[in-house]
């Protein structure tokens, strides 16, 4: 008896797998790395499925490639679905190896200090668990931990971000302040003030939540960025010029005499800070034992499901 022949219209999941690694990666070399494919293979897939598409799905950009409307329209189809079914396997496999394997965390320097480490190693020391820590800002972590290269990751709920497929618990709150050298006069007028600024990125998404809440404008370019508030705090406490960072990082300096709170809003301004997986493999028995260490014993899901 011969075997149908699939119609024409339909793609395997094989077939969409490989799409949806491409999309998520940029480039059919991180693709088939990540899928243990060849890429010719994933080439062949992603043809295939432009041919049933009728049109293209990526195009060139630059060095690698992009996907055109069509692509993000069908990622955004199918990629809730892929996770699904991804998820639903590895809560049936077994599970025997789960407590072998290495938990693959990523977070910022300075939330990793501060918030994860004083309570995670000592489960690492009491349970044998291996941890490997990744630091990262959150567009890079949201980024890696969609591709599996993490298991959790502490992130913000930035814009744009793909809510959807990730499972997100609240960690933290974290509150903003205004801070320059013990000396400097206060700051009241985002228009006119021209002191330099410095910050962890060129987008210094702290300092743009608290210059709109207080004065609804933008910050002024900062002068001096590096990725680690600590450093931030540091370069302010030798006058290196002002900046927005959370008030547990300035603490020790406020209480030393080194740094002063130059301006004090009139509600505090913040940021809520999560510990996220993707959708599907929260349910991994080592994920769930860090969920229930750092976020606590009760399962409360706060993804953004309108997110992206």
């Amino acid at each position: 008896m011969t075997q149908r022949a699939a119609p024409p219209h339909r793609a395997d999941l094989g077939t969409l797998r490989s799409f949806l690694a491409v999309y998520r990666s940029g480039g059919v070399a991180k693709a088939a790395d990540a899928l243990g494919l060849s890429q010719p293979a994933v080439s062949r897939h992603v043809k295939a499925l432009e041919r049933i598409a009728g049109r293209a799905l990526f195009e060139r950009s630059g060095r690698g490639i992009a996907p055109t409307e069509e692509g993000h329209l069908l990622a955004t189809r199918v990629a809730g679905h892929l996770d699904a079914l991804e998820g639903a396997l590895d809560v049936v496999a077994p599970h025997a190896d789960d407590h072998a394997a290495p938990v693959l965390f990523g977070a910022p320097a300075d939330l990793l200090e501060a918030h994860i480490l004083p309570r995670l190693a000592p489960m690492t020391a009491a349970s044998g668990r291996t941890v490997h820590c990744r630091i990262g800002l959150s567009p890079e972590l949201t980024e890696v931990l969609l591709n599996d290269e993490l298991d959790l990751a502490v992130v913000t709920k930035i814009e744009g971000a793909p809510t959807k497929q990730l499972y997100l618990r609240h960690l933290c709150d974290e509150e903003f302040v205004l801070i320059g050298r013990t000396g400097e006069p206060p700051f009241h007028d985002a228009a006119r003030d021209a002191r330099p600024f410095i910050g962890y990125s060129r987008a210094m998404p702290m300092a743009r939540r608290y210059f709109r809440s207080c004065w609804d404008t933008l910050p002024p370019e900062p002068s001096l960025t590096v990725a680690d508030m600590r450093a931030v705090v540091a370069a302010v406490r030798a006058g290196g010029g002002i900046g927005v960072v959370p008030r547990y990082l300035a603490q020790g300096g406020l209480d030393a005499g080194e740094v002063a709170i130059l301006h004090t809003p009139g509600r505090p301004v913040g940021n809520a800070i999560y510990l996220a997986a993707r959708r599907g493999r929260e349910q991994l028995p080592r994920v769930q034992a860090v969920f229930a260490l750092l976020c606590g014993g009760t399962v409360g899901d706060v993804s953004d499901t309108s997110g992206a």
